[in-house]
């Protein structure tokens, strides 16, 4: 096997940079997984190959095994696709379908502010999906309650006079 073989694929790359990103190890990476995986089959799919010497072998990334490691580490399907065309597929169906079960967000939050719908996106991100409409409504409210306040703080407005 000559040295250039032993260079990772693209995506092993991309997603080894991203997972280092968010400062977990492959066996936390593989344990946020939506589905059993390991540690050492994480770094097997990163590098390319296992074994050493002259029992290292390829390993190619099966296409929605490297979408699901894509996903659990924040890596977007238009990201993968110039590493690997058919898990950038399997990752943009994925992202489809959390869209279609993705809770509305409630009319005051997107009426917020740029800034406040940022930190709400953020936050979101790790809750778990089924509880992320219980969370939004008490954002909402929450919201509402703050803006509510501050309306009070700045009393009744009356309109100023020229000259």
């Amino acid at each position: 096997m000559n040295n250039q073989d032993l260079s990772p694929p693209g995506y092993g790359t991309l997603i080894r940079i991203a997972r280092e990103a968010k400062g977990w190890s492959p066996e936390t990476a593989a344990a946020n997984m939506p589905f059993r995986f390991s540690g050492s089959s994480w770094r097997q799919i990163e590098a390319g190959y296992r074994g050493s010497g002259e029992k290292r072998k390829r390993v190619p990334g099966k296409a929605s095994t490297v979408a699901a490691m894509a996903r659990t580490v924040g890596i977007t399907s238009d990201r993968l696709e110039e590493h690997h065309r058919e898990a950038a597929a399997i990752l943009r169906e994925m992202e489809h379908q959390d869209a279609q079960r993705a809770p509305a967000m409630p009319e005051v939050l997107q009426s917020a502010p740029a800034h406040v719908r940022r930190m709400i996106d953020a936050a979101l991100e790790d809750v778990d999906p089924e509880d992320r409409a219980t969370v939004l409504r008490e954002m909402a409210a929450d919201y509402e309650a703050v803006m509510a306040q501050r309306a009070r703080m700045r009393g009744p407005q009356r309109p100023r006079h020229a000259g």
